[in-house]
């Protein structure tokens, strides 16, 4: 009678579960006096998929107090949580556990769950190795670790990984493994051919449902889409290379859309200058927007000058979508009223910013737009607000990251052409066309020199006079880019350059 009710319990929590309604499936566990494995997974799942990761780890703390065996499937469940609360601790915890089971680290979702945690705390290497170690690697595996390479900045070694997939395990990707390979292409200097991995997505027909043929030419192809999350991330890559009008073509053709599309196609528009674009898209969402669609929004506002509009988005945003404006929205804005000089404003909304809010952002923005617009007055009250939020964090980051042996990384800008990657330095002497380059560069600077140029060289710290300030800002390595790309390709095309830390401001 007991297994009996114990098993019309976990049908009932199921059934709850499955209805979103997760607070009556606790009530009908607390109710139970027989759980048994099923009941303490149903929870732990349940918790973990609601994103109440913190409950997730609870049950599973109970669950192994109350002396009940794990299994893969408790494993897979928990594993999630520690991985969204980056509980690296907790994470090994049930590794050593996995490791003195046997058979459990063979498991396909545990090895992808172990893997999925250390790459989202940061810890690649780790990840790696329960990846190499896992002899029977199914999908599931490797779409955990070729995004673990690429939110952690190796994307070179995500694409490696994702030839490997093909080419030696023989396995066909899915929609899962585009979405996280199509954002690693886009940021990889040696993977050239971008537009290559759209035509073999295509061609695998995740993409294509009415039975047309493959073609060469990309935009001859069907585009009846199947999967919004690979529509999306062509929307972004497409967007990120500046071509707008086939990241809004790839928008328009995919039947369904969600509030990530409108965001990523939101951010495209933003990013290259088209804000009034950007809000006539905004007008016409239909997916509810969120907190990230208004940053894209004050973003796209911002690079525009479009202030007033920007500043209605915010002030209305509460009001019209339900949406609390957080430390970042509030940063965004005084972004925005920064750079078209209205500092005074901008330091009258940081000050009415709520008590629980992190004013870190806010006051950094701030103190960045005093010193473009030289307001030394304001730019030291914001700087003595942001040393008294955070007194030592430049010393402990520059401290741990000595200890671990991190360098900081040198700018540098790189161009294609003709299916090559041309990589450039600040001051690079040493590319074959080096001579013709800084002459190009000469006669350019003197000629804008003629026409009202000044160089801004308050962002040069060498200890130079300003002749020296303008010559160094002359080698640039994004200006060898567009001298390079000028030089070598035909007039009136596009140059591309892609820049792996910020722009110089002059």
């Amino acid at each position: 009678m007991g297994d009996q009710k114990t098993s019309t319990n976990n049908a009932l929590m199921a059934m709850y579960a499955k209805l979103g309604r997760i607070d009556e499936s606790r009530a009908v566990f607390e109710s139970s006096v027989d759980r048994d494995i099923v009941s303490w997974n149903t929870m732990i799942s349940l918790f973990s998929q609601s994103d109440r990761f913190s409950e997730a780890l609870d049950f599973f703390r109970f669950m192994v107090l109350e002396g009940v065996e794990l299994d893969s499937v408790t494993i897979a469940s928990v594993l999630p949580a520690c991985s969204h609360l980056e509980r690296l601790d907790f994470g090994k915890e049930i590794h050593a556990y996995v490791l003195r089971n046997n058979g459990l680290i063979e498991n396909s979702f545990v090895g992808s769950a172990l893997v999925d945690v250390y790459c989202n705390c940061h810890d690649v290497e780790s990840g790696r190795r329960v990846f190499d170690r896992n002899s029977g690697r199914r999908i599931k595996l490797w779409n955990a670790m070729i995004p673990g390479y690429t939110q952690n900045g190796f994307v070179e070694k995500a694409m490696i990984l994702f030839i490997e997939m093909i080419e030696v395990a023989g396995l066909l990707p899915n929609t899962t493994t585009m979405a996280s390979v199509i954002p690693a292409c886009v940021q990889c200097e040696a993977f050239s051919s971008k537009e290559s991995i759209h035509g073999y997505t295509v061609k695998l027909g995740f993409e294509c449902t009415n039975g047309h043929r493959f073609m060469p030419t990309l935009l001859e192809t069907c585009w009846h889409r199947t999967d919004v999350t690979v529509g999306s991330a062509f929307v972004a890559m497409y967007g990120k290379f500046g071509c707008l009008n086939l990241s809004r073509k790839v928008f328009n053709e995919m039947p369904n859309r969600n509030v990530i599309t409108w965001n990523v196609l939101i951010m495209a528009y933003g990013m290259h200058r088209k804000g009034e674009e950007a809000l006539e898209l905004f007008k016409k969402m239909e997916a509810e927007p969120n907190e990230v669609t208004f940053i894209a929004q004050f973003a796209a506002c911002s690079h525009s000058r479009l202030i007033n509009e920007g500043l209605t988005l915010f002030y209305r945003m509460k009001n019209d979508h339900g949406i609390e404006p957080t430390s970042d929205h509030y940063a965004c804005v005084v972004d925005l009223l920064g750079r078209a000089g209205r500092l005074e404003e901008a330091y009258e909304l940081v000050k009415t910013m709520p008590a629980e809010l992190d004013k870190v952002f806010a006051w950094s923005s701030l103190l960045g737009a005093c010193r473009i617009h030289q307001n030394l007055e304001l730019g030291e009250v914001a700087a003595d607000n942001l040393l008294r939020l955070e007194p030592n964090v430049a010393t402990e980051v520059r401290k741990n990251m000595r200890q671990m042996g991190v360098k900081k990384e040198p700018g540098c800008s790189w161009i294609e052409l003709r299916d090559e990657v041309h990589e450039f330095m600040a001051g690079d002497v040493a590319h074959p066309q080096t001579e013709q380059l800084y002459a190009f560069l000469e006669t350019l600077s003197d000629k804008m020199r003629k026409e009202g140029y000044v160089p801004d060289t308050s962002w040069v710290l060498h200890d130079v006079d300003e002749d020296g300030k303008g010559n160094l800002l002359c080698g640039h390595s994004e200006r060898l880019v567009i001298a390079f790309g000028t030089l070598n390709n035909a007039p009136g095309t596009t140059i591309r350059e892609a820049k792996n830390l910020r722009v110089c401001n002059d």
